[in-house]
């Protein structure tokens, strides 16, 4: 399983992956400042991929929700599950992750060490 990062906050990126090499998670991580450069990646795709994506839904251009719009409407076999970071609290945004299959889980920044020594489980990472 492949793990791909997706905001506009290099800052963010930056900190995911070294909680992630903290937390002992060694998967490939490939990252993206925004959604088009995510769809475009994912649209060459071949079959048989596994993803884990972290996609921040506040961001110029294509939003976190158009993102995954688009995958929705993409005819790829590839498996793909999605955690949702946000620095959004709306009990709206909570609820709208719901009504997509994909998401796995919403996280609120900021995350800790502790979030992703508990993905390592949760996913065998």
């Amino acid at each position: 399983m492949e793990i791909i990062l997706v905001d506009d906050d290099p800052i963010v990126i930056l900190l995911q992956k070294k909680l992630m090499e903290k937390a002992g998670i060694s998967h490939k991580v490939i990252s993206f400042n925004n959604g088009e450069d995510v769809i475009e990646f994912l649209s060459e795709k071949e079959s048989g991929s596994n993803y884990l994506m972290f996609l921040d839904i506040n961001m110029p251009g294509l939003s976190g929700w158009e993102v995954l719009d688009k995958l929705e409407g993409m005819d790829k076999p590839f498996g793909l599950k999605v955690i949702i970071i946000t620095s959004s609290i709306e009990d709206a945004d909570r609820f709208k992750a719901k009504s997509y299959d994909r998401i796995v889980d919403f996280w609120v920044k900021p995350f800790s060490l502790q979030d992703f020594s508990g993905l390592k489980l949760k996913f065998d990472l």
